[in-house]
C-alpha cells in the first residue's frame, strides 16, 4: 500500500503545486494552456517514443491479448457515445473527449510504475504492447468521433480524421517509436540523451499545467458529466476489460500475469495526456480537467483494493 501511496502522491502534490502558483497569480489561465502546449507539442512525443523503444514490443505479440483489450476499448467508447447520444448535448468534438476521458488509462506516470512494481519486470512486455496498441486505438477513435460532420458524408469524416492524425505529434510520436521498435533500431548517445531530457519534463509540465486549469472551474454545473465519466472509467472500463480476459476462452494460452497487467490498466485514472489533448483541439478543458482530478482521488482508493483483488483471485503461475 505505501508502495502504491509512493506513486500517487507525487502525482497529487504536482497538481496542487500548479492550482497553488494559480491560486497566489503566479500563473495565469493563459500561462497554463502555454505549458500544455508545451507538454503535448515539445515534452509527450519524446515521452511516448522513449518509453516504445525501451522494449521490443513485437518480440511476444500476443494477438488474442491485444484483440481483447482493444476490444474493450472500443466498447467503451461506443457506450459512452451512446451515453452521450442520449442523455447529453454535446458537440462532436465534445463527444470526442467525453469518450476519450472514459477510456484512456494513466498508463505512464501511473501505470507503467505501478506494473512493474506489482509484477515485476516481466510485465514490461505486456505493458508495451498495451501502450503501443491501446494509444494508437484510443487517438484514431477520438478523431473519427470529433470530426464526424453533423451531415453524416463519410467522405468528410474520413478526411478529417486523417488529415487530424497527421497533425497529431501524439499519435506520430506512438508510430514512430513502433516502427523503431519493430526494425530494432536503437537510439544511442547524444540523440537518446536529448530525447530523455525532453521526455522528463512531460509528466511535471502536464500535471504542473492541470493543476493551473482546476482553479475556477465550475464543477457543480458540469457533474451530469463528470460523474458518468467517472463510473465509466473507474468502474465500467475495468469491469468490460475483466470479462473479456477471465470469460472468454483463448486459444492461445494468455499468461495470467499479462491477464493482471490489463485489468490493472482500465482501472487506472484518466491520464493527463486527455488534458493536453483537450488543449490541442481547444475545447472541454476544464471539464477534462476536473474529471482527472477526481478519478485519481478516487483511484488511490480504489486502485490498491483491485490490485488485491487480482494477486488473490489471479494468482501467477
Amino acid at each position: 500500500m505505501l508502495d502504491i501511496l509512493s506513486l500517487t502522491i507525487p502525482f497529487f502534490a504536482i497538481i496542487l503545486l500548479g492550482s497553488l502558483a494559480r491560486h497566489k497569480q503566479y500563473f495565469s489561465d493563459r500561462d497554463g494552456q502555454m505549458l500544455a502546449r508545451f507538454a503535448f507539442f515539445v515534452a509527450l512525443p519524446p515521452f511516448m517514443f522513449v518509453a516504445i523503444t525501451a522494449t521490443d514490443v513485437t518480440s511476444a505479440f500476443h494477438i488474442g491479448f491485444i484483440m481483447r483489450y482493444e476490444i474493450g476499448t472500443i466498447t467503451m467508447f461506443i457506450l459512452s457515445a451512446l451515453f452521450v447520444r442520449m442523455f447529453l448535448r454535446l458537440s462532436n468534438p465534445e463527444r470526442g473527449l467525453f469518450c476519450l476521458n472514459t477510456a484512456y488509462p494513466n498508463y505512464g506516470y501511473i501505470g507503467v510504475p505501478l506494473a512493474i512494481l506489482a509484477f515485476g519486470e516481466q510485465a514490461a512486455i505486456p505493458v508495451s504492447m498495451l501502450l503501443v496498441c491501446d494509444t494508437i486505438i484510443l487517438l484514431i477513435m477520438t478523431n473519427i468521433l470529433s470530426h464526424s460532420p453533423e451531415s453524416g458524408r463519410l467522405s468528410q469524416a474520413l478526411y478529417s480524421t486523417f488529415i487530424s492524425m497527421l497533425k497529431n505529434p501524439l499519435l506520430m510520436s506512438v508510430l514512430v517509436g513502433f516502427a523503431f521498435s519493430a526494425m530494432g533500431f536503437r537510439i544511442e548517445g547524444m540523440p537518446d540523451r536529448f530525447l530523455q531530457m525532453l521526455a522528463g519534463a512531460a509528466a511535471p509540465t502536464a500535471l504542473f499545467a492541470l493543476g493551473i486549469t482546476l482553479i475556477g472551474q465550475p464543477i457543480r454545473a458540469t457533474m451530469n458529466e463528470i460523474v458518468p465519466i467517472t463510473i465509466f472509467k473507474l468502474c465500467v472500463h475495468p469491469a468490460i476489460i475483466a470479462a473479456l480476459f477471465l470469460g472468454w476462452p483463448s486459444a492461445v494460452p494468455i499468461d495470467p500475469l499479462w491477464i493482471q497487467v490489463a485489468i490493472l490498466f482500465a482501472c487506472l485514472p484518466i491520464a493527463a495526456n486527455v488534458f493536453a489533448l483537450s488543449q490541442f483541439y481547444g475545447i472541454y478543458q476544464g471539464r477534462t480537467a476536473t474529471t482527472i482530478m477526481l478519478t485519481t482521488v478516487i483511484a488511490s482508493l480504489s486502485v490498491p483494493a483491485i490490485l488485491y483483488l487480482l494477486v488473490t483471485l489471479v494468482p501467477v503461475g
